[in-house]
Order: C-alpha cells, then sequence, then structure tokens
C-alpha cells in the first residue's frame, strides 16, 4: 500500500559531528603519531579543511592511494564516515563504520552510524540484519551512557542539546531492533521497539506507520486502537519526522479504508485524527468499537425502544432455525403473545378483514392477521399496529405466518 520510503534526511548533528584538530607540521609532530612527510601533511590538512563533503572525499582518496598505512588512518576513516553520509552514500558510510570498529572496537559513532542507516539502505540480507542488530545492542548496552557522560559534554553545547542527543541515539537503536524484527516477522518484539523510539522521538511519522502494521499484522482485536492509531498519526503528524505529503496521503486512505471496515462506519475517524495530531502513543483509554460491537449496542437499543417487535423478529428466527418444526408443533392453534409490526395491505382497504404485516415498513408480508371481527375503519399502509392471533398454518420459504381469530390492541 505504502511506497518505500528510501530517504533520510542526515543533517549535522551533534552525535556525527567529527573534531579533527589541526595537524602539527611534522618538526612539531610528537614521534608516536606524524606525517610520513610533507606531502601527506598537505593532504590531510586539505582533507581536514575542505568543507565540500564531495571534494573531502576524492582528497580522502588521494591521501589514502599515496599513503595507504599512516598513523592518522582511523582519523580518515572518521572523515571518510562523516563525508558518505553527507554525500548520502549511505551503504558506503555503513563499511566504513565497519572498519572503524574494525581499528576502535566499540567505538560509539560506528556503532551510531550503522544502528541509524541500517532500516534505510534498502537491504534486507541477514547480515545487514546482524550488523545492524549488533550495532543497536552495542549503543544501548553502554556506548550511549559512556558517550553522554557529563565530563565528556563540552562548555560550548548547551544541556539541553546534549541531553536530546542522547536521546535521539537510544532513539535510532530501538529503531534499528524494531525494524529488524520486523523485517523477520517478529512483531511482537517490532512493536515493543517502535513504541520506545516514540516515547524517545515523537516525532516520526515512518516509526508511527511501521508500529501500525506490526500490530494490524498480530492479528490482536484487544490492540486494534493501537493499530488505527499509530496509522492515523503516521497521516496527520505534520512538521519535523513527519512523512512527504503523498505518502501521507497514501496513508490516510489506507487509514479509512481499515477504519471503516472495522467499524462499519467513519464516524469518530475525525475525532481521532485530531487526538493524533497531538500525541504520539493513543491514551491508555481509548475505545474504537467495531461493528460488531456497535451492531451489538444498536440492536439492544431497538429491544429496549420496541420490544413487541423484537418479540416477533425472536419468534420468526426460532421457527426458522433447526428446532422450527418443534415448536412450530407447540405454538399451533394457540394464541401468540402480543406482538408489534407494521402494515403492508389490508382486504378489504376500508374496513379490513385481512391485514398484512412485516416487521420492515414497506417489507415483504410476514404476517397475514385475519381479525375476529372486521375493522370498523381503514387502516393504511405504513402504520404500526399491536395485535395477537392464533396460529394457524406457516410456511417457510418464504416465511409467511397466518393467524386467525386476530385482535387489534
Amino acid at each position: 500500500m505504502l511506497k518505500r520510503f528510501t530517504h533520510i534526511a542526515l543533517s549535522t548533528c551533534l552525535l556525527l559531528l567529527v573534531t579533527v584538530a589541526a595537524v602539527p607540521s611534522p618538526q612539531e609532530q610528537k614521534k608516536e603519531k606524524a606525517p610520513k612527510d610533507q606531502q601527506e601533511y598537505d593532504l590531510i590538512n586539505k582533507a581536514i579543511t575542505e568543507a565540500d563533503a564531495a571534494k573531502k572525499i576524492q582528497v580522502l582518496d588521494q591521501w589514502k592511494e599515496k599513503y595507504a598505512e599512516s598513523d592518522y588512518a582511523e582519523d580518515r576513516l572518521r572523515l571518510y564516515l562523516a563525508s558518505y553520509q553527507q554525500t548520502n552514500q549511505l551503504p558506503k558510510a555503513v563499511e566504513t563504520a565497519k572498519d572503524l570498529l574494525k581499528q576502535v572496537p566499540g567505538d560509539f559513532s560506528a556503532n551510531y552510524t550503522i544502528a541509524l542507516l541500517t532500516p534505510f539502505l534498502g537491504a534486507t540480507t541477514p547480515q545487514a540484519f546482524a550488523d545492524g542488530d549488533t550495532a543497536a545492542k552495542a549503543l544501548l548496552g553502554g556506548a550511549i551512557d559512556k558517550q553522554f557522560r557529563p565530563e565528556n559534554k563540552q562548555a560550548t553545547v548547551a544541556q539541553a542539546d546534549w541531553e536530546n542527543a542522547k536521546k535521539q541515539a537510544q532513539a535510532s537503536a530501538h529503531q534499528t531492533l524494531g525494524w529488524v524484527a520486523m523485517q523477520k516477522k517478529d512483531n511482537l518484539l517490532a512493536e515493543k521497539e517502535l513504541k520506545q523510539v516514540l516515547e524517545l522521538n515523537p516525532d516520526s511519522g515512518q516509526v508511527s506507520y511501521w508500529l501500525g502494521d506490526v500490530v494490524l499484522k498480530q492479528g490482536d482485536p484487544n490492540k486494534n486502537e493501537l493499530a488505527l492509531f499509530s496509522f492515523a498519526r503516521a497521516a496527520m503528524h505534520e512538521g519535523k519526522g513527519a512523512l512527504p505529503p503523498e505518502s501521507r496521503k497514501q496513508v490516510d486512505e489506507y487509514l479509512t479504508k481499515v477504519y471503516s471496515k472495522y467499524t462499519g462506519t467513519e464516524d469518530g475517524l475525525g475525532e481521532l485524527k485530531q487526538l493524533a495530531k497531538t500525541r504520539a502513543l493513543p491514551p491508555v483509554d481509548l475505545k474504537i468499537e467495531s461493528a460488531e460491537v456497535r451492531t451489538f449496542k444498536a440492536e439492544q437499543q431497538a429491544r429496549k425502544d420496541n420490544p413487541l417487535l423484537y418479540r416477533f423478529i425472536d419468534l420468526k428466527t426460532q421457527l426458522t432455525g433447526g428446532n422450527g418444526d418443534s415448536i412450530w408443533g407447540d405454538l399451533r392453534g394457540k394464541l401468540t403473545p402480543e406482538m408489534r409490526l407494521f402494515v403492508v395491505g389490508s382486504d378489504p382497504p376500508d374496513r379490513p378483514q385481512t391485514i398484512h404485516l412485516s416487521s420492515k415498513k414497506g417489507g415483504s408480508v410476514e404476517v397475514v392477521l385475519n381479525l375476529e371481527n372486521r375493522s370498523r375503519e381503514a387502516i393504511g399502509s405504513g402504520r404500526e399496529i399491536r395485535f395477537e392471533g392464533v396460529a394457524s398454518n406457516l410456511t417457510k420459504q418464504p416465511f409467511r405466518l397466518t393467524l386467525t381469530d386476530g385482535k387489534i390492541m
């Protein structure tokens, strides 16, 4: 139903900033780490200072070709990592992150890059799942807490930005775990992880759609509210993290379809959409009645409002059911309980002896009432009357119950 989303905005953020200090000249460099010569020194500084990410990659390629072995190999990988993301070369960014992990096991930036990008690579191989799962679990297993220790915060970084960056990292890890579970059709785990994403980051229309999808696939009627609300959120959320307009339109059309199928009506859909604008997850007391529940409640109210009509409807159900012959044998020749039906016609029209009745106004004849005494007045079609009579004859197809000695109450 929904087009595949492969685009992700990779804006420069606190988590992905790569800060490399200016490299000292070969003469100033400490012995343990230094450019091999002036040419490498120049390439390193050019790679650091180049503002255009695409041109930076060209410089990095020259540096790597001429100096495959370098004291600054790790720094070079980090520059590649940022540049590939800035140029939207996601697979290369992930491969670079994996190379960085070989040099620096447990590296936060590398694990974060893999976790962030895995759902958007377009790769659904076991290896892609394993890479994303491993990176996300490494982040949640301690790498995030270590990265965001208070002593690591620079004075120029606002506390709110620092805390939001930590939440962003946590949300990305849970998102990848949820996405991998979704690809493996582990919908219960996917639901758990995606809900955690929305608790950390309410502004993700894509995750709301994913959540609705994995919940709906579980087929659990107790979770229908969560599924419908999540689709509504994906369709209605605007601004930061929202789906593209055309995709939101598709989700909205799909929501209308599944909501109407579930409830039997579009009543309440507008209110659900308005609620979804204000929050990422539904309130615990949200109730959306199914078509079956609505039908049952409507029938119960109708029975309360017109019990004599339903007395006939229940009798008809019994007479046409599996034990109908036995029930008819007990009823035949006896006075029926008082009932109330609509007049279809009468004979003769002015002072009828026989009245034709139906449970629906303008419906087909279901009861033929032969009066004990002719009516003193005409009884027009569409009028409801209360009556009783002695059951004398029954046909089941089409249904017609004939009563004699009838009385209008």
